[in-house]
C-alpha cells in the first residue's frame, strides 16, 4: 500500500476498535445508570438528554459531510493557510448556529416540559451549544484522514455519562444530571480543540458568505437528509405506540432497535472513514483504484453484516433472557429482520460514501426520503398485526428500499461491481439450515462456533478473502510498512 492508503486502513482498524470500546459501554452504562437512577428519574433526563441530541443535529448543518469532501482538496494542494480560513469560517457559522439552537431548545423544553426543573433545561442548552464548536474539531481529523481520532467524540462523550452524569444525578437529582452532562461536554470540547489547534487562526475566525456558499450548499443538502433519517430513528417508537398501544410491545422494538443502532451507526461511519482517500483518487482520477476500495468495502461490511444475522438467528434467542432478562425474550425475534437489515445497509453506507465523493447530495436525500415514506407505508399495515416484530419488517423493508435505489443511482455514476457482495451473502446464507438443529444454548453455541470457522475457510479457499490480504489490513492497523496490494494481487475484491 502506499502510505495514504496505510493510513486510511490503520485508521478504520482503530475505528474498529473504538466503536468495539464503545458497544462495551453502552452495556455498562445500560446496566448501571438505569437501576441507579430509577425508572422516573432515568426518564425525565433520558428525555431532556435525547431532545438535546436533536437539537444538537439541527445545528450540525451537514459539515461532517463538507469535512470528509472538501478538507482532503487542500491537503492535496499543500493549502494549509486555506484550510485554515476554511475551517475558522465554518468554525464561526458552527458556534452561531449552536447558540441559536441552544437558545431554541431551552424554549421548546421549558415551555413543554412545565413539571421539570428550568435550571437543569438551562443548562443542558448549554450542552447543546458547547456541542457545536466541538463537534467541528473531531469532524476535521475525518477530511485529514484520521477517523480514529474522529471517533474519540463518542467515546468521551458516553464515559462522560458515567463520570460527570451518574455522580451528579445522586447527588443533585436532575439538576446536578444536567451539569454532569456539560462537564463531559466540556471535556470533549476541550480534547477536539487541542487536537485541532494547528487549524485554529483567529484571522480565519470570520463568516465570508460568499466563498463558503459552494460548501455550505453542498453541506446543506447532506443535512436535510440527515434530518430526514433522524425522522426515521425516533419514530418507530412512536408509530408502536399509536398503533399497538402496548407499552410492552414499544418497550420490545426499542430495545431491539437500540442493539440494531450499534451497527447501523458503525456501518456507515467506517465507510465514511474512506472519504479522504476516495476524493483524492478520484482527483487524480485513477478510477480503477477507486473501484477497487469501493468494491473491497462493500466485500468486507457485508462480511461483517453476515456474521451478525447468523449470530441474530442461532444464539439470539439464548443471549436476550440472559442480558435482559426472561421479560424481554420477544426481543429475539425483532432482533433478525434488524439484523438482515444490516445486509442492506452495507450496500447503503457504500453508496451514501460514493455519493460523498461525487458530489451528488440530491441522491442521498431522495434515498433518505424513500426509506421514511417505506418505513411509515409498511408500518402501518405491520404494527396493526404484529405488534414490535411488525415494526421491525417495516424497517427491514425500508432499509431494503433504500440500499436498492441508492445502489442503482450510485453504481450509473461510479460504475463498481456488486460481485463479490453477491458471493459473500450468498455463501453466508447457505449456513442458515443449522437453524434447523439448534436446542439447548450449549448446542446453538457450538452452531455458531462452526459457522464462524467454516464461512471463513470456505472464504479462504474460494479465494474471495486472500491470507496476503488480511496481512496487508493486519499490518496496517498495526501501523507497520506493508507491501503493495496491487489489482493484480487481490482478485478477491
Amino acid at each position: 500500500m502506499i502510505a495514504r492508503e496505510q493510513t486510511a486502513v490503520r485508521n478504520v482498524g482503530l475505528l474498529l476498535m473504538l466503536r468495539g470500546l464503545l458497544a462495551v459501554g453502552g452495556v455498562v452504562v445500560a446496566a448501571v445508570v438505569p437501576r441507579l437512577m430509577g425508572p422516573t428519574g432515568y426518564g425525565q433526563v433520558a428525555l431532556l438528554v435525547t431532545l438535546s441530541f436533536w437539537f444538537t443535529l439541527a445545528a450540525s448543518l451537514g459539515f461532517t459531510q463538507v469535512m470528509g469532501r472538501h478538507v482532503p482538496g487542500f491537503g492535496q494542494s499543500s493549502d494549509e493557510d486555506g484550510l485554515r480560513s476554511f475551517f475558522g469560517g465554518l468554525l464561526a457559522i458552527r458556534i452561531v448556529a449552536g447558540l441559536l439552537v441552544a437558545a431554541l431548545y431551552l424554549v421548546v423544553t421549558i415551555t413543554w416540559l412545565r413539571d421539570l426543573d428550568w435550571v437543569a433545561m438551562a443548562v443542558l442548552a448549554g450542552a447543546v451549544f458547547v456541542r457545536a464548536p466541538a463537534g467541528l474539531c473531531f469532524s476535521l481529523h475525518l477530511g485529514l484522514n484520521q477517523a480514529a481520532r474522529w471517533g474519540v467524540a463518542d467515546i468521551l462523550r458516553q464515559w462522560g455519562t458515567l463520570a460527570f452524569m451518574l455522580p451528579g444525578y445522586l447527588m443533585g437529582g436532575l439538576r446536578g444530571a444536567a451539569l454532569g452532562v456539560l462537564l463531559g461536554e466540556l471535556v470533549v470540547l476541550l480534547v477536539g480543540k487541542i487536537g485541532a489547534r494547528s487549524y485554529l487562526k483567529w484571522a480565519a475566525f470570520r463568516i465570508d458568505w460568499h466563498g463558503l456558499w459552494p460548501y455550505l450548499r453542498f453541506g446543506l443538502i447532506f443535512y436535510v437528509s440527515d434530518l430526514v433519517l433522524s425522522g426515521f430513528e425516533r419514530s418507530g417508537e412512536a408509530m408502536v405506540r399509536a398503533l399497538c398501544g402496548d407499552y410492552a410491545q414499544v418497550g420490545f422494538f426499542g430495545v431491539a432497535y437500540s442493539a440494531f443502532l450499534t451497527g447501523a451507526v458503525g456501518l456507515p461511519q467506517i465507510a465514511l472513514a474512506f472519504a479522504p482517500l476516495l476524493t483524492v483518487l478520484r482527483l487524480e482520477g485513477d478510477q480503477a483504484a477507486l473501484r477497487l476500495w469501493i468494491e473491497r468495502l462493500l466485500k468486507w461490511l457485508a462480511l461483517g453484516s453476515v456474521v451478525v444475522v447468523l449470530a441474530a438467528v442461532l444464539v439470539g434467542k439464548d443471549l436476550v433472557p440472559l442480558v435482559l432478562g426472561s421479560a424481554y425474550r420477544p426481543v429475539a425475534a425483532n432482533l433478525i429482520p434488524l439484523a438482515i437489515g444490516l445486509v442492506a445497509l452495507s450496500l447503503t453506507s457504500v453508496a451514501n460514501l460514493s455519493a460523498l465523493t461525487h458530489d451528488r447530495p440530491s441522491v442521498a436525500l431522495a434515498a433518505a426520503v424513500l426509506r421514511l415514506v417505506t418505513f411509515w407505508v409498511l408500518g402501518l399495515s405491520f404494527v396493526g398485526r404484529w405488534g414490535s416484530w411488525g415494526a421491525s419488517l417495516a424497517v427491514l423493508g425500508a432499509l431494503v428500499a433504500q440500499a436498492g435505489f441508492f445502489t442503482w443511482r450510485m453504481r450509473r455514476v461510479v460504475g463498481y461491481s456488486l460481485r463479490r457482495w453477491v458471493a459473500v451473502v450468498g455463501l453466508g446464507a447457505m449456513f442458515l439450515p443449522l437453524t434447523l438443529l439448534r436446542s439447548s444454548p450449549a448446542i446453538d453455541a457450538a452452531l455458531f462456533a462452526t459457522f464462524v470457522v467454516c464461512y471463513g475457510g470456505l472464504l479462504l479457499l474460494l479465494g474471495w478473502v486472500t491470507p496476503d490480504e488480511l496481512g496487508v489490513m493486519w499490518r496496517a492497523v498495526m501501523g507497520a510498512r506493508s507491501p503493495a496490494l496491487g489489482t493484480s494481487g487481490d482478485q478477491s475484491s
